[in-house]
């Protein structure tokens, strides 16, 4: 195959570069890194390891959480005032309601 990123993963090779990673407080952007591969293939074969691990009673460890580039926390920071906004609207209503 001349495109690396589509040839298959095997077991072995993934496990032994996840360990390292593990070992190195590595991402999941370090391992698909390591492995030449992108975030999401590496996302779903870690995905099938940990089942085949599962079955034979043993667990991945974690790696490090990836940093978040800029937009998750202000995404988050607008659906709360979103919340927010909501629970206070309900909130007046529910108070105004109230009135004998």
């Amino acid at each position: 195959m001349d495109n690396p990123k589509a040839a298959p993963i095997g077991a072995k090779d993934f496990l032994s570069a996840y360990m390292q990673t593990h070992e190195a407080d590595g991402t999941v952007e370090d391992l698909a890194e390591a492995l030449n591969r992108s975030v999401d293939q590496v996302r779903a074969k870690r995905n099938s390891v940990s089942a085949q691990m599962k079955q034979r009673d043993l667990k991945l460890p974690s790696l490090k959480r990836m940093a978040r580039n800029g937009g998750g926390g202000v995404a988050y920071d607008e659906a709360a005032d979103m919340l927010r906004a909501y629970l206070n609207k309900s909130t007046a209503v529910l108070e105004g309601t109230d009135t004998e």
